[in-house]
């Protein structure tokens, strides 16, 4: 059997947790990209693009026939309004503001690049947050948790106390929905022997 390399594009702990889950070994490559919408794209387009991108600069950098890399991107969308990262706790507060005692959903994506073709996939959950008091936030901010999470906040962390229920994919939330990435790890025949 060919060796196989898979290559994550993400400097995300619990992405590699979640492909540690799976029993997948990786490698984490650089790859930045610039994480702007095109004017008037829909969440679902922009989540699925920013994964193929994130994957493409990362094979871009590596070299070998034999090698999977995989980009994933997450997004919140509350109505109209799409939450990424928050850029400082001011920015974090408005958003968990707006989540609470609402529901919202969580669009993430991934994308493998293999040998030049491209295979991505997307997750839609639906989550429920309960009213959050004014201290609930500043307290949970003071975590910093809330940083570097769409959104501004972790399901796998102190956020969990926050959501009532979600119907979808918990991983997907996570950053990683992992039955869209065993989909595409199977068509772009990584399992294959």
């Amino acid at each position: 059997m060919m060796a196989r390399y898979l290559y994550l594009c993400s400097q995300s702990p619990r992405r590699g947790l979640l492909l540690e889950q799976l029993g997948i070994a990786y490698q984490r490559v650089v790859a930045p990209i610039e994480e702007t919408a095109l004017p008037n794209e829909p969440p679902r387009s922009f989540v699925v693009r920013m994964a193929i991108e994130k994957a493409l600069s990362g094979f871009n950098k590596l070299a070998g026939r034999a090698i999977w890399v995989l980009g994933a991107d997450t997004l919140v969308v509350k109505g109209k309004k799409v939450f990424g990262k928050p850029k400082s706790e001011y920015e974090a507060s408005q958003m968990l503001m707006a989540l609470s005692g609402c529901a919202h959903q969580v669009l993430s994506a991934v994308a493998i690049v293999h040998d030049g073709q491209v295979f991505s996939e997307s997750s839609l959950t639906q989550v429920w947050f309960r009213t959050l008091s004014e201290t609930e936030i500043v307290d949970y901010l003071a975590t910093r948790e809330p940083m570097g999470k769409a959104g501004a906040y972790a399901i796998q962390g102190l956020g969990a106390k926050f959501i009532e229920r979600i119907e979808g994919s918990y991983s997907g939330v996570m950053g990683l929905p992992l039955f869209e990435l065993d989909q595409c790890l199977r068509v772009s025949h990584y399992y294959a022997e």
